[in-house]
C-alpha cells in the first residue's frame, strides 16, 4: 500500500549587529586597542506536514512542528601591544554576555534559556624571523581561549524526519564548548608556513546517534555534550612566490584526537589520527589569461565519531580578459575526477553502522562577468591563498 503525503517549511532570520573599534598610540612601543559589538538575533520556524488518506489531506501530526529562537550577545575587549627590540608582546581579554531563549510551540510546549557572561584570555610573543621576496616572516608563540556556541538548530528538540529508520532532533540542554589553543608557529602574512599546536577542548559537544526510547528499531540523531578532546596537530606549507608566471603552494597537515567522555552512560575512549594534504597552482599563460589548479587529499579521516574512507578532490579554472579587461570569461571544473565521497564507520555504544555518502559534487560551469564602474585598486596577491579563483 503506497503512502502519499507533503509538506512546507518556512524559516525567517533578522540579525541586527552594531559595532566600535578603538586603537590608540600610546607612545612609540605601545598601543591600545579596545572595542564592543553588540548583536541580537530572532529566528522563527514553521513546518507543516500532510498525509493525503482516502483523499484526505490530514496534518501529520507527529512531523509538523514550530520553534522560535531569540539570541542577543554582547562583548567587549581590550589588548594591549608593546615591542621591546626585534620582539612584539600582546595581551589582552574579551568577556561576552550570552542571552538564549528558545520555545518549541509545536508539537509540544517546551523552552529554554541560557544567560551566562565568559572571559577569554589572549597573548602571544612575536619576533622577526626574515624578509622574503617582500614577505616577512615572524614567529609566533601564542595561547588563547573560546567558545564554540550550539547553533539554533542544535537546539531545537523538533523530529525532523530522515527516512523510516532515522529522524533529527535538537538538544535543549546543550552548552557550549570552550578550546584552549597554545600554538608555535613561522608565519607570514599571518598565514603559517609552519605550526604545532594543541587544542583542549571541554564539554564537546559533536552529531552522537541514540536508539529511539520507545522503538528500538528507530535510531535518532542529535547533539551531545561527551567530555573532553585533546587534538594535536602539525602542518606545514611550501611554495614559491608569485614574482613571474607560475607559483604553486603544497601542504601537509596532521591532525590526532583523542576523546574521553561518557556515552549512554558508559566510559567512551576514542583516538584517531588523520593526514590531509593539499596543493594550489597558478598558470598566467598570458597577461589575459591564468589557469589555476587545486586540489586535496584526506588519508583516515575523521567526521566526530565516524571513520571516514581516504578521499580527495581536484579543482580546475581558466579566466580570460576581453574588452580592456571589463569583461572576464571563467570555466571551471570541480571534482573533475569525482572522487570527493568516502565511506564511513560508525560505531558508538549500542549503535554500529557502515554506509557511502555520495554528493554530487562534480560541476561545470562557465561565468561571464562585465565591469562597468571604475577598476579597483590593484591588491598585493596573497602567495598562500589556496582558495580557487573565479
Amino acid at each position: 500500500m503506497s503512502t502519499l503525503g507533503d509538506g512546507n517549511f518556512d524559516s525567517q532570520r533578522h540579525l541586527v549587529a552594531a559595532q566600535s573599534d578603538l586603537k590608540y598610540k600610546l607612545t612609540k612601543s605601545i598601543t591600545i586597542e579596545t572595542g564592543i559589538k553588540l548583536t541580537w538575533q530572532r529566528f522563527t520556524s514553521q513546518q507543516n506536514y500532510f498525509n493525503q488518506v482516502a483523499n484526505q489531506r490530514l496534518p501529520n501530526v507527529g512531523r509538523t512542528n514550530a520553534f522560535d529562537y531569540w539570541e542577543n550577545i554582547n562583548s567587549g575587549y581590550a589588548q594591549v601591544s608593546k615591542t621591546f627590540g626585534l620582539f612584539l608582546l600582546k595581551g589582552g581579554l574579551r568577556v561576552e554576555n550570552t542571552n538564549m531563549d528558545g520555545h518549541q510551540r509545536v508539537p509540544t510546549d517546551t523552552s529554554f534559556k541560557i544567560n551566562r557572561t565568559d572571559l577569554f584570555p589572549y597573548v602571544y610573543l612575536s619576533r622577526r624571523v626574515a624578509k622574503i621576496a617582500g614577505y616577512e616572516l615572524r614567529s609566533y608563540l601564542v595561547y588563547r581561549r573560546s567558545i564554540t556556541r550550539p547553533a539554533y538548530d542544535y537546539l531545537n528538540p523538533a523530529a525532523r524526519y530522515v527516512d523510516q529508520y532515522l529522524y533529527d532532533r535538537g538538544n535543549p540542554a546543550l552548552r557550549p564548548q570552550f578550546t584552549e589553543n597554545y600554538e608555535v608557529n613561522i608565519s607570514v602574512e599571518d598565514r603559517p608556513l609552519f605550526a604545532i599546536g594543541q587544542n583542549n577542548t571541554r564539554d564537546i559537544f559533536t552529531n552522537v546517534v541514540y536508539q529511539d526510547p520507545t522503538n528500538r528499531s528507530l535510531a535518532y540523531r542529535t547533539y551531545d555534550n561527551l567530555g573532553t578532546n585533546k587534538e594535536t596537530y602539525f602542518r606545514v606549507l611550501a611554495g614559491i612566490p608569485p614574482i613571474k608566471r607560475y607559483f604553486f603552494v603544497v601542504g601537509a597537515q596532521y591532525n590526532h584526537n583523542q576523546y574521553s567522555g561518557i556515552y549512554e552512560n558508559k566510559p567512551l575512549n576514542f583516538s584517531r589520527g588523520s593526514w590531509s594534504f593539499f596543493t594550489y597552482h597558478s598558470l598566467k599563460i598570458d597577461p589575459r589569461s591564468t589557469l589555476t589548479l587545486n586540489g586535496f587529499i584526506r588519508t583516515r579521516g575523521q567526521l566526530q565519531f565516524y571513520e571516514l574512507s581516504n578521499f580527495g578532490g581536484l579543482n580546475l579554472s581558466l579566466n580570460r580578459k576581453f574588452m580592456q579587461d571589463k569583461l572576464m570569461v571563467t570555466l571551471t571544473a570541480n571534482d573533475v575526477f569525482f572522487t570527493n565521497f568516502y565511506e564511513f564507520t560508525l560505531q558508538q555504544g549500542s549503535v554500529s553502522a557502515t554506509g557511502l555518502r555520495r554528493n554530487d559534487t562534480r560541476r561545470f560551469g562557465l561565468t561571464v562577468r562585465y565591469n562597468f564602474g571604475i577598476r579597483k585598486k590593484e591588491e598585493r596577491v596573497n602567495m598562500f591563498n589556496i582558495e580557487p579563483q573565479n
